[in-house]
């Protein structure tokens, strides 16, 4: 078994804290896991790129262009613009949160959520969206929305990666204060996957 897999956003998104969380809760289920992440210019608002490998024998932790399996997008603009690193059969699954760029775009009109959905079902197998934002308003803790969109991608990859690990991984991941909302955002991302 081999599984590429692409997390992206922005700075700020929680997307480090994510992946983290996931690459434990494969260790934990037995997996050879390597991770590499790319950072933007800046700290909160840039583009945050994590390369997540997991299988039987990992190599190297970056994922060539193309061969991505699936990607977990925090936010649609940065989700289209990793399209490029998946296969032709792959499948996303994306927070439908859509972050303006600077105002230099702000006149491109092909810039909202609709056409960027569009590209999405136009360059994948499959679509899955979930609101993040509003399921973490609801829990009154905006921060959770990256434990949110994990529970979500959960229901992808159950065969791969136990619920019960991830759990796990977040309990261990986590400092205690936060750890019972979090579980609370993963069941609730688990329970609101739609397929687009």
């Amino acid at each position: 078994m081999k599984l590429d897999i692409i997390f992206t956003g922005v700075g700020g998104q929680g997307i480090v804290v994510a992946s983290d969380i996931f690459c434990e809760a494969a260790m934990i289920d037995g997996w050879d896991v390597a991770k590499a992440e790319v950072h933007g210019m800046a700290q909160r608002g840039g583009s945050i790129v994590a390369h997540v490998r997991i299988g039987d024998n990992v190599q190297a932790p970056i994922i060539e262009k193309g061969k991505a399996n699936m990607i977990l997008g925090f936010e649609m603009l940065e989700t289209a613009r990793t399209l490029s690193m998946l296969k032709k059969d792959g499948t996303v699954l994306v927070n439908t949160k859509y972050i303006s760029p600077s105002a230099s775009f702000s006149s491109d009109k092909s810039l909202n959520s609709n056409n960027l959905l569009q590209t999405l079902k136009e360059n994948s197998n499959r679509v899955f969206t979930i609101d993040g934002q509003s399921i973490a308003v609801k829990l009154g803790n905006l921060r959770v929305v990256n434990t949110v969109l994990l529970g979500a991608f959960s229901t992808l990859l159950e065969e791969q990666i136990k619920t019960e690990s991830l759990k796990k991984a977040i309990a261990m991941r986590l400092k205690d204060k936060h750890v019972s909302v979090n579980l609370k955002a993963f069941q609730f991302g688990r329970e609101q996957v739609i397929l687009s």
